[in-house]
């Protein structure tokens, strides 16, 4: 099942969307532009159909645990060896 991400412009929601592409953006607390992104994709199945197989794309490239473990693990400074599961001196 896909649907249209409708998130608010603020910090932790906003990276979960680009706007137009697998969502909306609204500003925080204002009820109207929230109102008027819902009945911009509930009359449109295949626009919630298309934002929704573009948001699966955007979470598996900017959420996927293995790249965020990499990203973290080269900040660190630590090998990819740990990222596998091996323990230091294995």
């Amino acid at each position: 099942m896909a649907a249209t991400l409708i998130t608010t412009d603020a910090p932790g929601c906003r990276e979960t969307v680009i706007d137009g592409v697998n969502g909306f953006q609204v500003q925080v607390r204002d009820a109207e532009a929230l109102a008027a992104a819902m009945g911009r994709s509930i009359p449109q199945p295949e626009l919630i159909e298309k934002m929704g197989r573009a948001s699966r794309s955007v979470a598996e490239e900017r959420f996927d645990v293995h790249k965020i473990y990499q990203v973290i693990f080269l900040k660190m400074g630590l090998s990819e060896s740990m990222h596998s599961g091996e323990r230091p001196g294995q």
